[in-house]
């Protein structure tokens, strides 16, 4: 459930609540707010807890124009990833020896992939964004959930072993490259 409100200053602004949501966030891409809240939440409060990050983000929201903006055609990087993803996905399960029932391209703004407990695996046309080492790290880290569905030790330990080691410095990596496209689009 959603709910859009319209600000003076912020411009609209949608309010949202999401079954895994466990707080209250606020994200700001291209320019728009959002706040997420948890399902048995309240807008009232939604509204309440972005009064008090508002001065922060009328800040933030000043600064944007000075930033480039990236507009990527959806549909060449659907076709790209298509061409490109399940490929690659085959020869790193193979090299490891991984199984997985199927491969599905999403356009997932949320993940970068995702694998059921079936071992199909869903990944984001928007991958072909990254760096190809960290569109591998991806690749491996959703092949990994077929032997692991989990994030504990055993998982991580199998990362490393695919990663050589560098499974967390890869994950840091991600997570930065991931903001860097969040406030580009």
């Amino acid at each position: 459930m959603q709910k859009i409100i319209e600000d003076k200053e912020l411009g609209p602004v949608v309010l949202r609540k999401h079954v895994r949501a466990t707080k209250y966030t606020i994200r700001l891409r291209g320019g728009k707010v959002s706040v997420s809240l948890p399902v048995y939440g309240t807008y009232k409060y939604a509204l309440e807890f972005l009064s008090v990050h508002r001065n922060d983000l009328i800040n933030r929201i000043k600064t944007l124009p000075q930033q480039k903006t990236n507009h990527f055609d959806e549909t060449e990087l659907r076709k790209k990833a298509k061409e490109t993803l399940p490929s690659m996905l085959k020869s790193l399960a193979n090299f490891y020896g991984f199984s997985y029932s199927s491969v599905k391209i999403t356009k997932s703004k949320g993940r970068w992939g995702s694998c059921s407990s079936r071992a199909n695996i869903n990944l984001s046309l928007y991958l072909m964004l990254l760096p190809e080492h960290l569109i591998e790290y991806v690749l491996l880290h959703e092949l990994c959930h077929t032997k692991e569905m989990n994030h504990g030790p055993r998982f991580w330990a199998l990362m490393d072993s695919v990663t050589k080691g560098k499974a967390k410095e890869l994950r840091r990596e991600l997570k930065v490259k991931s903001e860097e496209l969040r406030v580009k689009n």
